[in-house]
């Protein structure tokens, strides 16, 4: 058992260096994305490994973010699946500035600002339903410090948006009755305002849906205001 996993780990490291010296330029575009698949024949397992080179996201910053699945057969995203690492290059090499471990189906990541600091930060996909609606794990990106925050609870918000004319977060979930609620990011938590408005025809065969929306803003400024 302790050879096997002694193979394992090395060859999830041989896979990191091989594609770390692909990757050790800059990218013209947002950014350089790289994948490979590690196979051990013994137990027909599979170990995926994605890196993107984030030099035009975080320009000058030397950010490179890793992901490496090390239990693809694994469909319980209450178990990790996945180890989350992003680096930064120092003196010529990569090194390890945050590790997580997360559950992850797809290797996807993407880079939008969610606290409205102009920065953007990383979101990490975790799972799709079965209405292709996405979940993510949100990084809030601090460039100054080179340091990461997760916030706890993100990846229960579906189709997540940000609005940053009110510093609050939305969605717009597929489903039998298409929905919306309202989120705002307080410390390294999500807050739920426990606001659930529907789109399509009610019962009276009207839509009021951009009506409630605009009501449930009002609602959540208000609260917030006088909170």
């Amino acid at each position: 058992m302790k050879s096997d996993i002694f193979c394992i780990l090395a060859l999830l490291t041989w896979a990191s260096c091989n594609s770390s010296g692909l990757n050790n330029h800059s990218s013209t575009q947002d950014s350089l994305k790289t994948r490979g698949v590690i196979s051990i024949n013994k137990d027909s397992a599979k170990f995926e490994s994605t890196e993107i080179i984030c030099d035009t996201v975080y320009k000058n910053k030397g950010y490179k973010l890793s992901l490496r699945t090390f239990d693809s057969a694994n469909e319980d995203e209450t178990k990790f699946n996945t180890i989350f690492i992003l680096y930064k290059l120092i003196n010529r090499q990569y090194t390890e500035i945050f590790k997580d471990s997360i559950f992850n189906t797809f290797q996807e990541a993407k880079f939008e600002d969610f606290n409205n600091d102009k920065v953007k930060d990383i979101l990490i996909q975790n799972f799709s339903d079965v209405r292709s609606n996405w979940a993510y794990y949100l990084y809030l990106v601090d460039t100054s410090h080179d340091l990461l925050k997760k916030i706890r609870g993100f990846q229960e918000i579906k189709n997540p948006t940000y609005i940053p004319r009110y510093d609050l977060i939305d969605n717009y979930v597929m489903s039998g009755r298409n929905w919306t609620s309202f989120y705002k990011i307080q410390g390294d938590s999500i807050k739920d305002f426990d606001i659930v408005i529907y789109d399509g025809e009610n019962d009276n065969g009207k839509t009021t849906y951009d009506k409630d929306y605009n009501k449930a803003i009002k609602t959540i400024l208000t609260k917030e205001k006088n909170r």
